[in-house]
């Protein structure tokens, strides 16, 4: 069985193909699990359509958020209630903007910044310059902390960036 996270929404009467991510939504007192839907046209459904600036404010003023405060009141579906305890640290809201971004991008058909690490990584391989380390810092701390790892392959994951950008001054 496959699980896809394509969606899409009509609008005038075309369809615009989508995705989501999984977030909470701070309405009052309670925190509720829901898909935070992008799409190709930039707009992003939180419990209502905003476009990419839009859903920044929505972070900034605590409407969507990626993690939990100890004790808080969480719904998932209209079935499923529950107070948070032992709550672990999820993604931090900054970062969950930069994975958006990138969805964005991906939806677009465009590099993202997955692509642009990657490209930053081979230009220091092949000239291995104190500049072309700091364009490789950038475009690794561009990419969302938590989808760093996907960054190599199954077994060393970012583990060539990090060797890199921890070695001392080599010029």
């Amino acid at each position: 069985m496959s699980f896809s996270k394509t969606i899409q929404r009509e609008v005038d009467g075309e369809s615009v193909p989508g995705t989501y991510l999984q977030a909470f939504i701070k309405n009052g007192r309670h925190f509720f699990v829901t898909e935070i839907k992008i799409y190709k046209d930039g707009m992003i459904d939180c419990w209502g359509f905003v476009d990419f600036e839009g859903f920044q404010e929505k972070i900034r003023s605590g409407w969507v958020r990626t993690r939990l405060p100890e004790g808080a009141r969480v719904s998932m579906m209209e079935s499923l209630n529950f107070t948070a305890t032992d709550v672990k640290a999820g993604v931090e809201e900054v970062e969950f903007v930069k994975q958006v971004a990138d969805e964005i991008l991906s939806l677009n058909k465009k590099p993202t910044s997955a692509h642009f690490c990657g490209e930053a990584l081979r230009q220091y391989k092949q000239d291995p310059t104190e500049s072309n380390r700091e364009r490789l810092r950038t475009a690794y701390e561009a990419v969302p902390k938590h989808m760093r790892l996907f960054l190599g392959d199954m077994d060393s994951k970012d583990w060539e960036y990090k060797r890199i950008l921890d070695e001392k001054n080599s010029d």
